[in-house]
C-alpha cells in the first residue's frame, strides 16, 4: 500500500500542497491548514485504481490530494449560495451555476479517480468540472451502495463520522472492495470534542454565558456523529469484515482550536466583499492575502506537536484490509 519514493524534498512538497490548498480556502486559511495536514498524513499511501471515494463533495480538494492544482485565480468560494442563512446551519457551498467559469487545472493529477459519489446534485456537478472523476454518482452513503460488489481497489473517505448509519455504510464498504484491496478513512478520535470552544465551554457545563459559541459552532457538532479511540474503531472495523493495516494519529490541539473558530464566524461578509470586486483587483488581493497567509500557516503544517503527549491529537487516519 506504501508508495515509492518521490522525487521531490518533502518541505518543498509540503509548501507547494499548502500554498495550493490556501489558495483554494484563502478566505478560510484554517481550513486549508487542516486539509493540509489531512493530505500530509497520506503521503506514502498509495491510491490503487479503480478507486471510490466516498463524500467526494465538490472533488476540489481532491485534486489537490492527488496533486493536480488549479489556476490560482479560482477558489472555492466563487459558486455560493445563501450567504445570509450561514447562520442558519445553511451550506451555502451547495451551489453550481454552469454559466461560470470552468475551473482552470493548471497541473493534472497524478491519478484519476473512477467514481466520485456524494448526496449533494451540485457538489457532484462541480466535482465533474475538476476532470478528477471518471463518473459521479448521486446517492446515500448510510444505504446500499449503487455498484456491484468487488468493485474497486481503493475505497477512501473522510466523511463516515458525518453518517447516521456509519456501520452500514462500513459493510457496503467491504462488500464492493475487491480482495486484497484497501480502504482509506479518516476519523475523529476520543479527544476531537475536548479541543472545541463550544464543546468545553457550554456542551459540557450547559454555562448559559457560553451559549452564544453556537453561532460559532454552527451545527458542526451535530453534524459529527460519532468521535472515537483507536480501539473502539477498531472493534467497529472488525464487526464490519476489516482490519487495520495502518494506523496515525494527527491534527494536534493548537491546530484544531484555531480551526474551530479561526475566520469562520466573519467568512459569508469576506466572501461577499471578494464576489463584489473587478476580477484583476480580486487576483491582486488574493494573492497579497495568500502570502501573508502562508508564512503564518507554514510552521504550523507539521505532524507532531511537543503537547501531543499530553493532549493527544484529534483525528485519526485507518488503512484497513
Amino acid at each position: 500500500m506504501m508508495a515509492g519514493p518521490d522525487a521531490t524534498p518533502e518541505s518543498l512538497r509540503v509548501h507547494d500542497r499548502l500554498e495550493a490548498l490556501m489558495s483554494l480556502y484563502w478566505l478560510r486559511p484554517e481550513t486549508a491548514l487542516f486539509r493540509a495536514l489531512d493530505c500530509q498524513i497520506l503521503d506514502g499511501i498509495r491510491f490503487r485504481p479503480p478507486i471510490l471515494e466516498i463524500g467526494c463533495g465538490d472533488g476540489a480538494l481532491s485534486l489537490i490530494r492527488a496533486g493536480g492544482r488549479f489556476d490560482p485565480g479560482f477558489d472555492v468560494f466563487q459558486q455560493t449560495t445563501d450567504l445570509d442563512a450561514f447562520y442558519h446551519n445553511i451550506d451555502i457551498y451547495d451551489a453550481f451555476d454552469p454559466s461560470l467559469t470552468t475551473p482552470n487545472v493548471i497541473r493534472k493529477p497524478q491519478y484519476r479517480v473512477q467514481t466520485g459519489l456524494d448526496h449533494k446534485p451540485n457538489l457532484l456537478q462541480k466535482a465533474l468540472t475538476t476532470g478528477l472523476y471518471e463518473q459521479v454518482v448521486e446517492a446515500d452513503a448510510n444505504c446500499h451502495l449503487p455498484m456491484p460488489g468487488e468493485s474497486y481497489q481503493t475505497v477512501f473517505s473522510n466523511i463516515l463520522y458525518w453518517l447516521d448509519d456509519y456501520q452500514t455504510a462500513l459493510k457496503e464498504i467491504r462488500r464492493v472492495l475487491k480482495p486484497g484491496g484497501h480502504v482509506i478513512l479518516h476519523v475523529p478520535s476520543d479527544t476531537f470534542r475536548n479541543y472545541s470552544f463550544y464543546q468545553r465551554l457550554h456542551v459540557s457545563t450547559q454555562d448559559p454565558d457560553w451559549e452564544w459559541l453556537k453561532l460559532i459552532d454552527r451545527g458542526r457538532s451535530d453534524s459529527i456523529k460519532l468521535c472515537q479511540s483507536k480501539k473502539a474503531w477498531q472493534n467497529d472495523f472488525a464487526k464490519a469484515g476489516l482490519k487495520v493495516v495502518h494506523h496515525m494519529q494527527y491534527l494536534s490541539k493548537p491546530v484544531l482550536e484555531m480551526w474551530d473558530i479561526g475566520l469562520r464566524p466573519i467568512s459569508p461578509f469576506l466572501i461577499e466583499m471578494a464576489n463584489s470586486v473587478d476580477e484583476t483587483v480580486r487576483r491582486k488581493v488574493k494573492a497579497n492575502w495568500v502570502e501573508g497567509l502562508l508564512a503564518l500557516a507554514q510552521p504550523l503544517c507539521r505532524m507532531n506537536w511537543p503537547i501531543d503527549t499530553e493532549f493527544p491529537p484529534g483525528f485519526h487516519l485507518f488503512v484497513l484490509e
